[in-house]
Order: structure tokens, then sequence, then C-alpha cells
């Protein structure tokens, strides 16, 4: 069965309020683990004590790039203390061959480093990763060049956004192991159920291949975070569990 975690990014203006009282929102929605989207000043062991408390898993964690390589010691010491293996890159401006080069060369210099400490590097995606560079979307070509070390995190929105048929992507990328679970009308994104992605679709994909987490995510909810997760959990108790 597949897991549900939300990416906190979605209850942005409720964490830079008060952090601690949004995780116990979090578990009270029922979902069973976190994705972070920054820490908020909290040290990681109060960050530990309160995951622990509310049964709450660290699963994953969007660490911008520069802080991957150039902050590698305190990056992997934080969320090894928080119990989190998941590290993800998630963006980086892809528009040519050699902003692909430069990316896939960052990670490199890395990614032993943190596989040595018991740690995965992701990609997450947006959809300008789908651009063709020699007849290969760059996404595949970045996950090529890492010497299949690196991991994808598919936000599942912007490749249908991109005109790519998710399922049949899902199926066939051996990389992709965490999912974003997004929705949304056009390029705007909507609580889940209320767009036109095929949110069912994916998830039953997602259960098939044997993933292990969805992340529910939304970048732009509304009228505020908590309001528009609700929607989304009720959407999913609804038509997906």
């Amino acid at each position: 069965m597949v897991k549900l975690a939300l990416q906190l990014y979605t209850l942005r203006e409720e964490c830079k309020k008060d952090f601690i009282k949004t995780l116990e929102k979090v578990t009270n929605l029922g979902f069973e683990g976190v994705e972070f989207a920054g820490f908020y000043d909290i040290d990681a062991n109060t960050m530990k004590e309160n995951l622990d408390r509310l049964n709450l898993k660290a699963v994953a964690s969007h660490t911008p790039y520069e802080d991957i390589i150039e902050k590698s010691d305190e990056v992997i010491n934080y969320n090894k203390t928080i119990g989190n293996k998941n590290i993800v890159c998630p963006y980086y401006n892809i528009k040519t061959k050699e902003d692909l080069e430069k990316l896939s060369n960052g990670l490199k210099s890395v990614i032993n480093k943190y596989n040595e400490n018991g740690m995965e590097l992701f990609y997450h995606n947006h959809d300008h990763e789908f651009i063709k560079i020699e007849n290969k979307y760059a996404l595949d070509i970045l996950a090529e060049n890492l010497d299949n070390k690196l991991n994808l995190e598919l936000d599942t929105f912007w490749v249908y956004t991109a005109n790519v048929d998710i399922i049949n992507y899902l199926e066939n990328n051996k990389y992709v192991k965490l999912i974003h679970l997004k929705d949304g009308i056009n390029k705007d994104t909507k609580a889940l159920g209320e767009g036109n992605a095929p949110v069912k679709e994916v998830f039953e994909k997602a259960k098939q291949l044997g993933l292990e987490w969805a992340i529910v995510e939304n970048d732009t909810p509304s009228p505020n975070g908590i309001e528009d997760v609700t929607r989304s959990m009720k959407y999913i108790k609804e038509n997906l569990l």
C-alpha cells in the first residue's frame, strides 16, 4: 500500500507562523509522513522529538542545489538526526545542454558522499526538464549522467502539463522512487480532485509499481494551505483509498 506524505511547501504560510503546530495538523489530517521545504530554524534534535511524538516519518527534504553542493556536511548531519535519507534537489534552470552538464557535474561531485552516509540524492522536476536534448528528455539524460545513482522524485502534474504520457513514463522510468501527487488545470495547481490531471490513474500506477510514498503537494493552495490540504485528503479518502 502506498503511504501518504505531505510536502510542507503547501503549508509554508502556516509553517512560518508555528511550525510544530502545523505538524500536529498534518498528523490530524491523516498523513503518515512529511517532506520538508526548509526547517524554519528548528534544531535537528527538536525536530526529531516532534516527529517521533507525532508518529510522522521524515520522507524527504527539498534542499537547494547550492546547499547540496556547498553545505553537504550540514545537510547530511541534520537529515541523519531527523531520520531522513532522501535529499531532493527541487529545481534547476535547465535550458541548454550546458545547463544540464553543469547540474550533472555538480551532483556527481557529491553523490558518493551522500551515498556513503546512507543517503539518496533525488531530482524533482517541473515541466521544463522535458525539453528534448539530442532527442532525449533532459530529465532522462540527467539520471543517466549520474551513473544510475540519481533517483527521480516525479512531480506527476508537471509531467502531465508537459504533454508527456505520465502513466507510460512511470511504467518505463526506472529512476522514479518518489512521486508528487498533484492536480491542476493548465499550469494552475489545485487541490486533488479539482483539476484535470489523471490523479486516480497515477495513484493506481504507483500502487502497481510498489512505490512506498506518494507526496501530496499544491504550489498555490486556496484559500489557505490547511483548507486546501483538507479538501485533498477528503478526495483521497473518498476516491483513492
